[in-house]
């Protein structure tokens, strides 16, 4: 569709590469269905900025404020994160009168009052296109400077020592592990439902998950990190991948979060098993085998019968 993209780039002082995946994330579910193209909704990206947006928050709440303990980090977050503070800057932003584009006879201002409105969805959406299209960088100094710095700035304190070292970096894995993952099945399987997506993401991120990952690791995995011996003796997957991406974001913060992501994945991810499940929760749904071909494994027409063998590979658990 051919849309213009200025007017909302110029309110939210960011300019995308890409005005398409812009567009996606200001369609709400109701304005996509009133189109006649459901699938063509932001429902995705929220699930993907939901993430990055806890990953923000608590990358920020570790590194600048390391005196305060485990419990206050996670309810200043959750302070930060408040669905009524996501819509109000939403509408500070000057984007709720006209965005999301929405297919609702209910009056916008009316909407604004309920939870779960589609306005808080929409910042959401807003901010995994924009990790998506500009990076986890630029989203973070984004969301640094129009959502966490005016109500925490002018609190903060300096004061350097941590009172629960490991703690804390388990409250920063845990938001690392969850972003890590959001992220990954986003970028790898297109047009998989948000509630399919959510699926995945809860085996990847689960606590039997996370004891076979530590259980997998070899000293190979480690050595590229110089990681105190007492993180590693901890036994906490979260403790360690936050000690990883600290040491990543030191070396070089611009790209501290997808280092972490191409070790966490390299190291745990088995790309086919993801795929399989995901292709068993598309047939489950109904999804005709020559869609999930075409649509989730990228596969134009002309090479049909090269993603047909692909995908009965993949069924049958056959490495490709």
């Amino acid at each position: 569709m051919e849309w213009n993209s200025e007017p909302v780039e110029a309110k939210i002082g960011i300019n995308f590469k890409n005005s398409e995946i812009l567009y996606l994330a200001l369609s709400h579910r109701s304005y996509a269905q009133q189109i006649s193209e459901p699938d063509n909704n932001n429902e995705r990206l929220e699930f993907l900025g939901e993430a990055i947006l806890n990953v923000v928050a608590a990358d920020y709440l570790y590194h600048h404020c390391p005196y305060l303990e485990v419990g206050n980090l996670s309810a200043l977050r959750d302070k930060l994160l408040e669905r009524e503070r996501l819509t109000k800057l939403w509408f500070q932003l000057g984007l709720g009168e006209a965005y999301p584009f929405l297919g609702l006879a209910e009056q916008r201002h009316r909407l604004r009052q309920q939870p779960n409105n589609p306005f808080e969805s929409g910042f959401e959406a807003l901010v995994g296109a924009i990790h998506l299209d500009r990076g986890f960088s630029q989203t973070r100094n984004w969301l640094v400077k129009n959502l966490i710095a005016p109500l925490l700035e002018r609190h903060l304190k300096d004061l350097k020592e941590r009172p629960s070292p490991n703690k804390q970096l388990k409250f920063l894995g845990d938001a690392l592990l969850k972003a890590i993952a959001s992220d990954y099945l986003y970028r790898n399987l297109p047009y998989v439902s948000e509630r399919q997506l959510i699926q995945l993401y809860k085996e990847i991120v689960s606590n039997e998950r996370q004891s076979e990952y530590l259980s997998q690791l070899t000293p190979e995995d480690l050595a590229g990190f110089n990681l105190e011996q007492d993180i590693i003796r901890v036994k906490s997957f979260k403790v360690l991948l936050g000690a990883i991406y600290v040491e990543c974001n030191t070396l070089e913060e611009r790209r501290g979060f997808s280092k972490t992501s191409e070790w966490f994945s390299k190291c745990f991810i088995d790309d086919d098993e993801i795929l399989r499940k995901a292709i068993a929760l598309l047939l489950e749904d109904g999804k005709p085998q020559k869609w999930i071909i075409r649509h989730v494994m990228g596969y134009e027409s002309k090479d049909y019968n090269e993603g047909r063998d692909r995908f009965n590979a993949v069924i049958e658990g056959q490495k490709t």
